[in-house]
């Protein structure tokens, strides 16, 4: 396990390792800071909502009027391909505005919350378009992430005490996000995201030969309320990795995949995996102002355990997905303009 505290120009060129560890980074200053935060404050004055389909059509032109330097940053870190996350330092967070960080995601209805939401999807308008789950947090596109009560040991991002493990953001989905995007709010003990990486150099190639058969099965996660009587339909055999060798999509949840039983070979290349992403793994602690976006291609991702207080200043983060190519998720929703897969 390794952590980078390191800005992207501290990185020498020549270690690639190191550099895909330390994500490319833009730090607003503070006059960037304060435009970012007009911006955002005007669409929460303009639109009732980040779901309104006002904003969703007009969010891609106001992020134009960002920072310059962000957004060449941003668009710098979107075309390498061996970029892990991309994160942005320095958005403004006024904490005694924001409240008590909510017991449940249902009671995240304060305003102030509702400008970093959509301070978040300005910002990941830079990459592509906002998509939502129907099952998940009643279809919101940004959603909120926060220790609840009573799922402290679970499988999902309202745990605590047990540790998220890392996973691809939907894996089970064909129309799952490209970029996960966090926004940090509060996170007292700057509790790190956890994120992995496949490097197929390292793997034999008879293991990598078979994860890009579709040898594996994926079921939603958790996190997903699924319709009472959802068929096995919901269950999907793919391959764990894609694309060309040099530049493989990975596509794997260490609590949800699994293999067909009597499948040995497809068995020991999905440990191997796992063992490789387990050894690969490295923190990514996000502080107050943070806002990351996490290439769920390139890499997979979880968090660290920490223990909730329940005392209002818990651990807060906002979340959205966002698809490069909105148009791919269209079979997934009900029309062009629904946003909710599902």
């Amino acid at each position: 396990m390794t952590s980078c505290d390191l800005s992207a120009q501290d990185v020498p060129p020549g270690s690639a390792d190191l550099r895909a560890k330390c994500p490319p980074r833009y730090t607003l200053t503070r006059d960037e800071a304060r435009q970012v935060d007009i911006l955002a404050r005007k669409a929460a004055a303009d639109y009732p909502s980040a779901d309104d389909p006002r904003f969703l059509a007009d969010v891609g032109l106001i992020a134009h009027d960002l920072p310059a330097g962000l957004r060449q940053s941003v668009n710098r870190a979107r075309l390498d391909e061996g970029t892990h996350v991309i994160l942005i330092r320095g958005n403004p967070v006024d904490d005694a505005a924001l409240g008590g960080t909510p017991r449940h995601w249902q009671e995240a209805t304060g305003e102030e919350g509702r400008v970093a939401g959509m301070l978040l999807m300005i910002e990941a308008a830079l990459l592509g378009d906002a998509i939502g789950w129907t099952t998940q947090q009643e279809g919101r596109l940004v959603t909120d992430v926060l220790p609840v009560t009573g799922m402290e040991n679970s499988l999902v991002s309202s745990s605590s005490h047990k540790e998220l493990t890392w996973h691809t953001e939907d894996a089970f989905s064909p129309y799952r996000a490209d970029y996960v995007g966090l926004f940090c709010l509060r996170s007292l003990y700057h509790t790190p995201t956890t994120v992995s990486y496949a490097d197929l150099s390292a793997l034999p190639e008879d293991v990598v030969r078979v994860l890009m058969e579709p040898r594996f099965l994926f079921t939603p996660d958790d996190s997903h309320k699924m319709p009472d009587g959802t068929p096995d339909g919901s269950l999907v055999r793919a391959a764990v990795l894609d694309g060309p060798i040099d530049a493989p999509v990975l596509r794997i949840d260490r609590d949800f995949t699994r293999v067909m039983p009597g499948d040995d070979a497809a068995a020991r290349a999905l440990a191997h995996a796992v063992a490789h992403l387990d050894g690969n793994l490295y923190d990514v602690a996000l502080a107050t102002g943070d806002v990351a976006f996490i290439d769920n291609r390139n890499v997979v991702h979880g968090r660290r355990p920490f223990t909730p207080r329940y005392d209002g200043r818990d651990r807060w983060l906002k979340r959205v997905n966002v698809a490069v190519d909105l148009r791919r998720t269209r079979p997934g929703r009900l029309s062009a303009d629904v946003r909710a897969i599902g």
